[in-house]
């Protein structure tokens, strides 16, 4: 019997995460699969053939994607020339649906299977896509319950496997332990930036983030500051970026959730961040910026009216949203002082994350993505290399 080859797709940090525990636990179910991908050092290490690192691309919004055409461009002729000729059985798509929805037609194209596993947030905007997804995808692996029917509905085969970050993150994070490990005392008040993991990102938000720290530190000069440095960036050129600022500011490789768990609150990029932040139980406020094009285009596509995660699930604001021309040193530091010095804000706000957490279903998503995966593989004919 001839080897199975599984081509997973992802175009940032996030989706570099996910796909590694995804390879794991493919690899785990059968063990003998040939994976190859498009994704960062997690899936290296995972076990995944890695054909085109994602770091490369790491963008966000309509025109950011287009600034980027070249690279993009690159990664997809890469994409087309394993599919014709490194005998692909069947391609998991994991998020970046810009480029990932074309990936799909491609491969439809090929006759190769598609698998989208954490798909496009059709009920956040663009619900047109909708159309798309039923056209090129042959099944949908959704990881917030209310996308079920949504795609269902539609007439696209489904599966709600739950969260991903659920198994991604500890179940349980010593939080005195972790101040140990970051050199931070018991008693400090600890505020945590994540910024992002994308260089456009950085170039955004982090001059902001760390002057709204400055900021807080004036009022507080006991605070600590921490930061999370993603996977996807470089720790010696954002030290470069934060140049003398550096000294105000703990940097960490990677351990975000880690870091999220000793912070007393949070300033995170509108994002997976947020949901992190969230089922550690930090409070945050979520802060956000993209062209101004990009932002008028999303005001005119976009059909909900939150930025992050966690007031989408919850319903309502449960994190302050600082968007835009918003998001500014003054009024990020506002909010951080108001939430340190109330801390009935603070336990309502903790309160209110846990809720959202529960929305996100039980472990193991995965885990249950694999075998759905594996079952459309054993039903798929073997691919002849060109």
């Amino acid at each position: 019997m001839s080897q199975r080859t599984i081509l997973i797709v992802t175009g940032e940090a996030s989706g570099d995460l996910h796909g590694a525990e995804l390879a794991r636990a493919l690899l785990q179910q059968q063990p003998d699969l040939r994976l190859l991908g498009m994704g960062g050092a997690r899936m290296k290490v995972a076990g995944v053939e890695l054909i085109f690192d994602n770091r490369q691309l790491g963008v966000m919004g309509l025109i950011e994607v287009l600034q980027r055409w070249r690279s993009v461009l690159r990664a997809f002729e890469t994409v087309e020339e394993v599919l014709l000729h490194r005998g692909v059985d069947l391609v998991v798509l994991i998020d970046s649906p810009d480029f990932n929805l074309r990936v799909a037609r491609l491969a439809k194209r090929m006759k190769i299977p598609a698998v989208y596993y954490i798909g496009p947030k059709v009920w956040a905007w663009r619900a047109g896509r909708l159309k798309t997804v039923k056209k090129w995808v042959d099944r949908m692996l959704v990881i917030f319950p209310f996308e079920e029917p949504l795609y269902r509905d539609a007439g696209v085969p489904c599966e709600f496997v739950g969260h991903p970050l659920l198994d991604e993150i500890p179940n349980t994070l010593d939080r005195h332990g972790l101040r140990r490990r970051y050199e931070i005392p018991d008693d400090a008040v600890v505020v945590a930036l994540l910024p992002g993991s994308r260089w456009m990102e950085i170039n955004r938000l982090l001059d902001v983030m760390t002057e709204a720290l400055r900021r807080v530190r004036e009022d507080l000069p006991s605070v600590v500051g921490i930061m999370p440095v993603a996977s996807s960036l470089s720790m010696a050129e954002i030290r470069q970026k934060l140049s003398a600022r550096a000294d105000d500011l703990r940097l960490v490789a990677g351990d975000a959730p880690q870091v999220l768990a000793c912070s007393d609150f949070a300033v995170v990029a509108s994002g997976t961040a947020t949901l992190e932040a969230a089922i550690v139980g930090t409070p945050m406020v979520v802060v956000y910026k993209v062209t101004p094009l990009t932002m008028l285009l999303a005001r005119l596509l976009v059909k909900i009216r939150s930025s992050g995660l966690v007031n989408i699930l919850a319903g309502r604001v449960v994190a302050p949203e600082l968007l835009q021309s918003n998001a500014t040193p003054q009024k990020i530091a506002a909010v951080v002082l108001d939430h340190l010095r109330n801390p009935d804000k603070m336990q309502e706000q903790k309160k209110s994350l846990e809720e959202v957490r529960e929305k996100l279903g039980l472990p193991g998503a995965a885990h249950r993505a694999a075998a759905g995966i594996l079952k459309i593989l054993s039903q798929t004919a073997r691919t002849v290399t060109v």
